[in-house]
């Protein structure tokens, strides 16, 4: 998104935008971060389903367990919030990972190298604010 935006900013796109009375934010920015927001949470569901459906034929086939077995154990270890924290967390981390990209792709400038540091600068920030936010939402939500 850094780059796709920062191109578009040296290249005036933007500035295009503005000029046909389009605000840059609300055209450009929000679908990028509603669809994080709300997409990031649809694959992490995915992937604990795989996880769990994995688990199970992984059970059946090499541990020669029962799907009643498989079952009792799932019911023993697995709590039903450990989902919703995932869920909720992976929409902060879908809001924050988008919005980092599209500020510091907006705010681009220098031509094709800076596109390229507006990339790298937006990948760094956004690894250090997921290591943050998860971190905080550890402490806060596991309690």
């Amino acid at each position: 998104m850094a780059a796709e935006l920062g191109t578009m900013k040296v290249t005036e796109q933007v500035d295009a935008l503005e000029t046909l009375a389009y605000d840059p934010q609300s055209f450009l920015v929000l679908p990028r971060v509603l669809a994080g927001t709300t997409m990031f949470p649809v694959i992490v569901a995915l992937a604990i389903l795989t996880g769990i459906v994995t688990g199970w034929i992984a059970s059946l086939v090499l541990l020669d367990l029962s799907t009643q077995e498989f079952l009792k154990g799932l019911k023993l270890f697995y709590r039903f919030k450990d989902t919703w924290f995932g869920l909720f967390k992976s929409a902060t981390f879908g809001c924050t990972i988008t919005l980092v990209g599209c500020v510091v792709g907006l705010s681009t400038r220098g031509g094709a190298e800076g596109v390229g540091r507006s990339t790298t600068r937006a990948v760094v920030y956004s690894a250090v604010l997921l290591l943050v936010l998860d971190a905080f939402w550890a402490l806060v939500l596991l309690r």
